[in-house]
Parts: C-alpha cells; sequence; structure tokens
C-alpha cells in the first residue's frame, strides 16, 4: 500500500514538473515573440533615426539582405529624429553595415506587418561600430499611393473637361486653332510661300551673282581661315617676343610719358592762357593778324602790277625780248669778269714814269 502510494506521488511530482517546464517555455516563446533562440547568442546594439515608424512594433524583425539579423528592441519618440529605433543585431552581422547604412521600415505580407530593412551602403565607408546610428526611411504607405492616385486622377478630369471644351471650340469654328484647321487660307499661304522660296533657290542656285559665290565658293571661308591663322601666328609672336608692339601691349612706361606729356600740355596752356608772353599775344591780339591781312593785300596789289606789266619787274616779267637782252648783258658782263681775272694786265697797266 505504500508502495503504490509512493509510486502515485513519485507520478504526481514528474507530472508536476514537466507541466512547470512546458509553462516556462511557453511563457518565454510568448514574451520573445519567437526569439528565444537568440537569447544565447551574442548581441550588439544599433539605432536608427526614422522620422515616421509607420506602426513598426517592438520585436520586430530587422532584415539585412533579404535575412533576418536581429530585432527591434525599443522605439522612443525624439523631438529631432522623430524616432529613435534600437535594435539588438547579431556580432557577425554588424561587419555587413556601413557608416553610409540606411533603415527603412517596410510592410510584410498582407496582413500589413512591418519590419525594418537595413541596405549595408559602400564598400568603401567604414564600418559602424557598435552602438552607432545609421538614417532611417518609412515605406510609402498604400493610403499615400490612394492618395496620390486621387489626386491624380482629379487632376486628369480636369483636364478631360478642359480637352472636351477645347474640342467643341474647335468644332465650333471659335478661336484660332479652329481656323487653322478650318480655314485653307494659310495652307494656300503656305504653298504659296513654298513656291516662291523654291523660285528664289532655284534663281540663287543658276545666278551668279555674290551670294551663290558665298554658298558654293570656298575661297572667302579659306581666306578667313588663313587670316584667322595669321593672326594667330601674330599673336604668338608678339607674346614669345620682346620687341616694340609688346613693350606697347605691356610695358606701362608708354601710358605714363604719354600722361606726364598731357599734364605738362594742360600745365602750358594754363599758363599760356594766364600769361601776358609773346605767344599770347599771338593768339589773342588781333593787330598782328590786321598786320598780316594788310602785308597780304599790299603784296597782292604788287604782284597785280607785276602780272599788268607795270613798272621795271613788270617788264621784265611780260616782255620777253628785253629779258632776253637782259641775260644776254649779264653773260657779257660774266664773260668780262672772266677775261679780267685770267688778264689783268690786258686791262690796266701801271706806270711811274
Amino acid at each position: 500500500m505504500f508502495e503504490r502510494e509512493k509510486q502515485m506521488n513519485w507520478s504526481k511530482l514528474r507530472i508536476g514538473v514537466v507541466i512547470t517546464i512546458a509553462l516556462i517555455l511557453l511563457l518565454l516563446a510568448v514574451f520573445f515573440a519567437g526569439n528565444i533562440s537568440n537569447l544565447f547568442s551574442r548581441k550588439v546594439e544599433l539605432k536608427a533615426e526614422i522620422h515616421d515608424v509607420a506602426g513598426l512594433r517592438r520585436g520586430a524583425p530587422v532584415w539585412i539582405y533579404g535575412t533576418e539579423g536581429g530585432y527591434v528592441k525599443n522605439i522612443k519618440l525624439d523631438r529631432v529624429y522623430g524616432n529613435i529605433v534600437t535594435m539588438e543585431m547579431e556580432r557577425n552581422v554588424l561587419s555587413f553595415i556601413r557608416e553610409d547604412s540606411t533603415a527603412s521600415v517596410m510592410t510584410m505580407g498582407l496582413l500589413g506587418d512591418k519590419y525594418v530593412e537595413i541596405h549595408a551602403g559602400s564598400p568603401q565607408a567604414k564600418p559602424i561600430p557598435p552602438g552607432g546610428v545609421i538614417k532611417g526611411t518609412a515605406q510609402i504607405e498604400l493610403k499615400d499611393v490612394m492618395a496620390i492616385a486621387a489626386t491624380s486622377i482629379e487632376k486628369l478630369g480636369e483636364f478631360v473637361s478642359k480637352l472636351d471644351r477645347l474640342v467643341n471650340s474647335i468644332e465650333q469654328g471659335r478661336g484660332t486653332i479652329a481656323k487653322l484647321i478650318n480655314d485653307p487660307a494659310l495652307y494656300n499661304n503656305l504653298n504659296q510661300d513654298a513656291k516662291a522660296l523654291s523660285l528664289l533657290l532655284e534663281d540663287l542656285r543658276n545666278a551668279p551673282g555674290t551670294l551663290k559665290k558665298l554658298i558654293e565658293d570656298p575661297s572667302l571661308y579659306e581666306r578667313l581661315l588663313n587670316a584667322a591663322t595669321s593672326i594667330e601666328e601674330f599673336s604668338k609672336k608678339i607674346n614669345d617676343r620682346h620687341g616694340t608692339l609688346q613693350k606697347l601691349v605691356e610695358d606701362p612706361s608708354l601710358y605714363d610719358q604719354t600722361l606726364t606729356a598731357v599734364s605738362d600740355l594742360e600745365e602750358f596752356s594754363r599758363k599760356l592762357k594766364e600769361g601776358k608772353g609773346t605767344l599770347e599775344k599771338f593768339i589773342t591780339d588781333p593787330q598782328l593778324y590786321e598786320n598780316l591781312d594788310k602785308g597780304a593785300e599790299q603784296l597782292r596789289s604788287i604782284l597785280g602790277r607785276v602780272e599788268e606789266g607795270r613798272g621795271l619787274l613788270g617788264t621784265l616779267v611780260r616782255d620777253e625780248e628785253l629779258t632776253k637782252e637782259l641775260k644776254d648783258t649779264i653773260l657779257q658782263l660774266k664773260d668780262l669778269l672772266k677775261d679780267i681775272q685770267e688778264h689783268p694786265k690786258k686791262y690796266f697797266k701801271f706806270s711811274l714814269f
């Protein structure tokens, strides 16, 4: 009897232990939301700045490259960034996350469960240290898409209404567009202009004028090209050499000398205006002009009398025979003087007794 009772107690004890262990395991599974296997792995914290978490909850999985690498540990409101999401990550996953990585809140499945997707970033960036902070964004929700679609549909309806009114106006013949469509005058004018342009081009092709030369003859282009080449070579020579022209371009001494000369000329003009010398008299006193005018008038009178043949000079100018005799007399006088110089004894005799 005692032995049987002992066996029953032992059976009850074993059942109680099994039930207790099962309850503990169930509580752990419920508490950690399926992450019980992660209790014994090494974890590091990583934070993300996400303005709108869009319904993200604690315990949500964190994926990288489509593989679960951690879970959301805590979500804290922040006045600057909106939310600071703290994530518990596997230590071996941290080496794949860079400083320029980003975190996005995504929707999983049709039920709308949220999770965090980490984009690894560029390989050139440094690996993020434990406790580091990355930028985050939220996925566009279906309601946002529907709102944008509703706005687009509304604008499309307005556009269709305006297009309908435009078509009605065209059908009724109102406006410029209706005239362009219905009135053949524009087509006729364009046709006439095209014909006139065709005739002009034909005349231009057949005429030997300047415009045809400009279009067909490449000599003008070649000359312009040669001129441009010459100018380029000339500029190069100026830059490479140290001649007068380069001095005029680069050396400011000529400008300084010119400025000095202009200043001296201004000073000379000022002194001339203020002075009482001879040059000032030449400029301001009209007596010299009057004297010169009188002298010119007298000279004109004398030349007039000479032209009229009055006086000795007038006779010499107008009487060619007298002029010729005077020339002969002068020549004879020259010969006489020459003979006297060569034979003085022939003309001069001296005797004391």
